[in-house]
């Protein structure tokens, strides 16, 4: 059932049992609109500012996401940025794959849309970085001119999705803990709930967008930001596959339901401490 709450906004709206799916909530409402498009005309602004191009639109679904839905694990730091590098990297490998097997067709614009949106589904699956407005990402090379070169824009998409990571923290810990923490996953560095390895790579993204704004006055500093962007991305994308658990064949049974584990650290659910302490 849906629940409407038409409270005075305060940071009980946000709390993790109201901050969630079936809530509509005022205090969401004007927080998560005013957050969205705040968001994505400041990003707008460094764009211009520093000529970095990125693929807006898409863009700005992220913000809708950061804004209003930082709970969903769509809205993940690494699903924000490896998703929208990864999705743009499957584009345009997409777009090539079209053009050569379509070129000259009526049916070249549908096989390089349907091609792109395929390859950057599987990579986002792949490198467990599902973040849907990727999806667009992906979609618009093979339909619009590009804002940068196919070699970078990649790059420049992860510089756009780091900007889109870092205002929705800033916006959203008005009223409670941003990024949330990963079910499952405990605390670690900075007090983050996030894997470690995801904080490094977070962290040198952070770095490299940085250094990339700086486009406009040193060529050398922007392209050693896209290097340094490389490497935080590869941290984030690839490091689940280091212990992660294969299984191949059917389940044995089906039709079950899973018992919950015993005799392991129970998952974490995140504190409510700071949330309280401002109530009070």
């Amino acid at each position: 059932m849906i629940e409407i709450r038409l409270v005075t906004p305060n940071r009980r709206e946000f709390r993790p049992d109201v901050y969630r799916p079936g809530i509509i909530s005022l205090s969401r409402i004007l927080w998560g609109s005013m957050g969205g498009g705040i968001i994505l005309a400041l990003i707008a602004l460094a764009g211009t500012a520093t000529g970095v191009g990125v693929l807006y639109p898409p863009l700005a679904a992220t913000c809708f996401i950061g804004a209003t839905c930082s709970y969903l694990r769509v809205a993940r730091p690494k699903s924000v940025i490896v998703g929208h590098f990864i999705a743009t990297v499957g584009g345009l490998l997409g777009v090539h794959a079209g053009d050569l097997l379509a070129g000259g067709t009526a049916l070249l614009v549908p096989v390089k849309l349907g091609l792109a949106v395929l390859l950057a589904t599987a990579l986002m699956q792949l490198l467990d970085a599902d973040h849907p407005p990727a999806a667009a990402t992906a979609a618009i090379p093979a339909i619009l001119p590009l804002p940068a070169p196919a070699m970078i824009l990649p790059l420049h998409m992860a510089w756009g999705a780091v900007l889109a990571v870092l205002l929705g923290v800033v916006w959203n810990r008005f009223w409670f803990e941003c990024p949330p923490p990963e079910e499952g996953c405990g605390r670690s560095w900075f007090n983050l709930g996030m894997e470690r390895a995801d904080i490094v790579g977070a962290g040198t993204c952070t770095a490299a967008a940085l250094l990339m704004c700086a486009r406009p006055w040193s060529r050398a500093v922007y392209e050693a930001g896209m290097w340094v962007m490389l490497a935080g991305l590869a941290v984030m994308s690839l490091h689940h596959f280091f212990g992660a658990k294969v299984l191949v064949g059917g389940a044995a049974t089906c039709c079950t339901l899973a018992k919950p584990a015993t005799g392991g650290p129970a998952p974490y659910r995140g504190s409510t401490e700071k949330e309280e302490k401002h109530e009070r």
